[in-house]
């Protein structure tokens, strides 16, 4: 409830948060975040409205260490 837009699946490294209606992984979200540098050119990115963006970044901020640890099993590094 407290994050609309994100559910849970099961991944490579245990459960993994995803954006709803999407195959887009937190993390992957975050990594595109960190390239693109805005809540804007993110959701260009994806094509997808801020406000699904802002929601998986408010996600990642409220648990950085499961985030980081879901990535750390999909990528290795």
């Amino acid at each position: 409830e407290e994050f609309p837009g994100i559910g849970f699946r099961d991944a490579a490294g245990g459960r993994e948060a995803y954006v709803l209606g999407h195959r887009v992984a937190v993390w992957e979200v975050v990594d595109a975040h960190r390239e693109a540098r805005t809540v804007a050119r993110t959701a260009v990115h994806f094509r997808w409205p801020p406000a699904l963006v802002r929601c998986a970044l408010a996600f990642a901020r409220a648990f950085p260490v499961d985030i980081e640890r879901q990535r750390q099993a999909e990528v290795g590094a």
